[in-house]
């Protein structure tokens, strides 16, 4: 108990002579881990989104003009349901009113957006499901060219192509805050070795002097591995705090005012991210004190 006192006062009084180098150590280790809590944040975010839409992948929405007959929609859709790619039991038709009563019930906690609404301006619609997505493409085409009463189709629309642009981008976007996060990371650990370095140079006369009463390697590193333990533990404390901020603040406000792009964080994900984040802080500062002391400290 009195080693633990004894490691703990040293550590505090070395933290305290170099103030500012320390603070700068745990302000980039903080950044670091910050900027890898939004990467981790955002990435599942985003992807959530695209297996939200990844489900309506092979999905078509082909749209008809108000001016659409009883007998002209009957045979769009026995024309739709003979198309080979497409699963014929999953051919719908969703007239304005039924599309309007969904609208409404999507964005029930935005009423803003569809109270002062006079007139339907949503169209009559059929929604198909293509038994391959890989066929979406080759569908929508045959549908523009050979569909009966093609003047009443008003447009057609699949999701495949804007996911695929989707995932290009995000995955530029993870790699490159990964990088930045590794940059960082390597920054933090010299910063903290630096602190160190000095902590060692400021102490090198007491140092001598216990080596000469007998006091063992170990014991002479514990006290500079637990300064560059507590500057890492500090940061990941200051990084969680912010990642908390952000996603109370920022993600939880941005997930319910753009309720149409399905946005959502998965359950579990903070139980998981910020015990890593506690130990991802004391590895850094742990990193950072053995390289110190394996090229400064001679014990």
């Amino acid at each position: 108990m009195n080693k633990i006192r004894y490691f703990a006062a040293e550590t505090w009084s070395s933290l305290r002579k170099n103030l500012i180098l320390a603070i700068a150590a745990i302000a980039v280790v903080a950044v670091s881990l910050g900027i890898l809590a939004l990467v981790v944040m955002g990435w599942n975010m985003f992807s959530n989104m695209i297996k939200n839409a990844e489900r309506k992948v092979g999905e078509v929405d082909i749209y008809l003009s108000d001016l659409t007959m009883e007998s002209e929609r009957q045979a769009i859709n026995d024309y739709l349901v003979t198309i080979p790619e497409v699963d014929p039991l999953k051919v719908t038709y969703k007239d304005k009113a039924t599309a309007l009563e969904e609208f409404k019930e999507r964005f029930k906690d935005q009423p803003e957006l569809w109270e002062y609404i006079n007139e339907n301006p949503l169209p009559n619609s059929f929604q198909l499901i293509t038994k391959d997505p890989k066929d979406v493409g080759m569908v929508v085409e045959e549908i523009r060219t050979e569909a009966p009463y093609p003047e009443r189709v008003e447009d057609i629309k699949s999701a495949s192509s804007a996911i695929a642009k989707l995932e290009n981008i995000f995955d530029k976007f993870r790699q490159i805050g990964i990088i930045g996060v590794i940059a960082l990371a390597i920054i933090a650990m010299m910063l903290v070795s630096v602190t160190i370095q000095v902590a060692i140079f400021a102490r090198r006369r007491e140092i001598g002097i216990m080596k000469l009463v007998g006091a063992t390697n170990w014991f002479i590193r514990w006290p500079f591995i637990m300064e560059g333990i507590s500057e890492g533990l500090v940061g990941s404390i200051m990084a969680i705090l912010v990642a908390l901020a952000v996603k109370v603040w920022i993600l939880d406000k941005l997930i319910d005012n753009l309720q149409f792009l399905r946005l959502s964080l998965s359950s579990g994900l903070l139980v998981v991210l910020v015990p890593c984040m506690l130990i991802g802080g004391i590895v850094i500062g742990a990193l950072g004190s053995a390289y110190a002391l394996g090229r400064f400290l001679e014990v």
